[in-house]
């Protein structure tokens, strides 16, 4: 039964993380890199901090009985996610929304599962259980889904007449490099596990003892993103946005809606780490359903918002196939728990 409770978190964390980004829409004469650092403060600093204090109201004790090497591992390892964010952005330049964004979550979605495990030495023992092999079968099958739902999002780029002359090769080993570095953030959670115990020893519920480990690690991403969201402002003169805003009447508005996004982008880890509580030995392969149902939330937004508009019913049928596969990674995972 706790599985299926884990298992429902991660589809809600997934759905969130999917939805993120309708908020943007509403954003108005904001440069790229404004809209982005105010959400980015607001996801991987305001959020994580008010969080974690909220969940271990003794957080400095924790952090200080924590040894420095863990805090220096999973905040290192939550810069180089940053990183992958930053990659995923350039790849997309490269090969476009839909190639870019499948090849990175792929990789992501299998590293961020297998590699934690294998490097624990638990790959025998997860082999050893059906519903070990099950989970991994699950596994499997979530990234077949968001395979297809690549081809898809290559079909219709094609079939709508975006720009095809992308620098391929280039594109694609950046995306490659997106996936690994995003993984990072899965590494990330496994390294700062002391961080976990170090909170429930001091009193923190074991549902919410992760929120410790996000507050650090995001504090790796709030850096590297808000390092270059203030070196394109300067580069691209665009400081004013923090007090003006093109858009008459707008700049309330586009304070909010940035915040909105990123709560939504937040809200996703709260999920997350009280699916890991609930996951229990089977919380390796969280990362895997989370990429599934972000992937699936954000194709039904965009055919919400007629993104497909236009495009053949093969394509049609292609996407939905692959969201339809990657549910049904989301039925074997639910499977597995009995």
């Amino acid at each position: 039964m706790n599985v299926i409770i884990g298992l429902s978190m991660l589809i809600l964390g997934g759905i969130s993380a999917g939805s993120s980004y309708v908020p943007l829409r509403g954003v108005k004469g904001w440069a790229w890199e404004s809209l982005w650092a105010v959400q980015g403060v607001v996801a991987w600093l305001l959020l994580p901090l008010l969080l974690a204090l909220v969940a271990a109201p003794h957080l400095g004790e924790v952090l200080r009985s924590t040894s420095f090497s863990t805090l220096a591992t999973t905040y290192s390892f939550g810069f180089l996610w940053g990183l992958g964010g930053l990659a995923w952005g350039i790849a997309v330049r490269y090969i476009g929304l839909a190639l870019g964004f499948s090849i990175a979550t792929g990789f992501l979605s299998s590293l961020g599962t297998l590699v934690p495990i294998i490097a624990a030495g638990r790959l025998p023992e997860v082999m050893g259980s059906v519903s070990g092999r099950v989970i991994l079968l699950s596994v499997g099958i979530s990234l077949l889904g968001i395979f297809i739902c690549g081809v898809a999002g290559w079909r219709r780029d094609k079939e709508i007449g975006k720009d095809q002359t992308f620098q391929f090769r280039r594109g694609v080993f950046i995306a490659l490099a997106a996936g690994v570095l995003g993984a990072c953030f899965a590494f990330g959670i496994t390294a700062g596990e002391p961080i976990r115990v170090h909170a429930i020893a001091a009193g923190c519920p074991p549902v919410w003892a992760a929120s410790p480990i996000f507050f650090v690690e995001l504090l790796g991403g709030i850096t590297v993103n808000l390092l270059y969201c203030l070196w394109m402002n300067r580069r691209n003169g665009t400081f004013s946005d923090y007090r003006s805003t093109k858009v008459e009447g707008a700049l309330a508005g586009n304070y909010l809606f940035s915040a909105l996004v990123g709560a939504l982008w937040y809200l996703q880890f709260v999920f997350y780490g009280m699916a890991s509580f609930y996951m229990g030995p089977y919380s390796f392969a969280n990362w895997s359903v989370h990429m599934s149902f972000m992937v699936v939330a954000s194709n039904l937004w965009g055919y919400y918002f007629k993104e497909w508009k236009g495009v053949s019913a093969a394509t049609i049928r292609w996407n939905n196939a692959g969201i339809l596969v990657l549910v049904v990674a989301g039925i074997v995972m639910g499977i597995a728990g009995y």
